[in-house]
């Protein structure tokens, strides 16, 4: 447990340089002393953090799950000792991770699904969709596949729609808050692999005419 300890006390040496409350640094030392815990000799590499974490995950309330799937992300370059990936974080911290005062309305799978089947995406939604298809067809990926993944992204759409501002933190925090809602481990993956496929089509600023976007 030394190094685990060390890790955990690099990263809140860490946290107090920024200006992290006691009480915000409180609450990640209770959730990292379990995620440690679970850590006991596995080896050190992502897979085995991976796996710690996810027997976590599945037992924390979905309101808490985008902050715990942060702290997971900071700690996890202390874990390993990884110098470089430390030094990025410190250089990105005040921008990246920046509290962002908002998360979607509590839903479910079957009311996301719901709402797909009579709800009306917007011009530049269509656009970031239709785009995203095009991708999907230039890569070859079968007619059966391209369904289901532009269906989740448009669930990613529905969630990031009453977002207070377009940017990365936002998107991670929709998709936290929405990766709860997906039981199966592969659901979970074929998800993630969509949010990590659809991210760069929703980011960009569409310029132009939409409509001819639309018929390209």
């Amino acid at each position: 447990m030394q190094y685990e300890n060390e890790a955990l006390n690099a990263y809140l040496t860490f946290l107090r340089s920024k200006g992290v409350a006691q009480k915000s640094l409180d609450v990640r030392v209770e959730f990292l002393m379990r995620l440690i815990a679970g850590l006991a000799s596995k080896p050190y590499d992502r897979i085995a953090y991976a796996g710690a974490l996810n027997m976590i995950m599945k037992k924390t309330r979905d309101q808490a799950w985008h902050f715990h799937m942060q702290v997971a992300r900071e700690f996890y370059p202390f874990w390993m000792q990884d110098i470089k990936a430390i030094a990025q974080l410190s250089e990105q911290y005040g921008v990246q991770n920046a509290v962002v005062d908002w998360t979607p309305l509590p839903t479910s799978l079957k009311q996301l699904s719901e709402m797909l089947e009579h709800i009306a995406f917007n011009e530049l939604e269509s656009v970031q969709l239709e785009q995203y298809l095009k991708t999907m067809r230039q890569q070859g990926f079968e007619k059966g596949v391209i369904v289901v993944k532009l269906r989740l992204a448009k669930i990613v759409l529905l969630r990031l729609r009453d977002a207070p501002q377009k940017s990365g933190a936002v998107y991670r925090v929709a998709v936290d808050m929405t990766l709860p809602l997906f039981r199966l481990k592969n659901s979970r993956q074929l998800f993630l692999t969509v949010v990590r496929e659809f991210f760069q089509h929703w980011i960009t600023e569409n310029t132009g005419d939409t409509r001819q976007l639309l018929r390209a």
